[in-house]
């Protein structure tokens, strides 16, 4: 079952320049990595390479646990899903992308996650918060 952030999640989200998702293999070992992170619509989106493992993980399971900012800030539990064949959704990341990492993105990971997205060697990835 899907439930919105809370008010202070989401503040924290918009603040936030990475995430630590925690994705987990079929065996349920935990694996984490900070990731950029974008909130839009009330969910949370950021881009991978396809062939990652925690593509691969999200693909196969779409349980993670996501710290926000910092491996030991604000938490929550979430699905995450891969997302094909959204153009206008992959351009709006892109944009935001360019404000909020205002050096990186436009020299040059735009480009290279315009590419991978192109090219369908990345994937840009969704994941929602989960009740229990």
């Amino acid at each position: 079952m899907t439930a919105g952030f809370a008010p202070e999640l989401r503040a924290a989200l918009e603040r936030a320049r990475y995430i630590y998702l925690t994705t987990f293999s079929q065996a349920g070992r935990p694996g984490t990595v900070p990731t950029w992170c974008w909130l839009h619509e009330g969910a949370l989106y950021f881009t991978t390479r396809r062939a990652s493992l925690k593509a691969r993980r999200i693909r196969n399971r779409g349980r993670v646990a996501v710290n926000v900012g910092t491996k030991d800030g604000p938490a929550f539990e979430g699905h995450a899903e891969w997302v094909d064949d959204r153009p206008e959704l992959e351009a709006a990341i892109l944009k935001a992308y360019r404000r909020k990492y205002r050096i990186l993105v436009p020299l040059w990971m735009g480009r290279y996650i315009r590419r991978g997205l192109r090219a369908k060697t990345s994937v840009l990835i969704r994941i929602l918060p989960t009740t229990r």
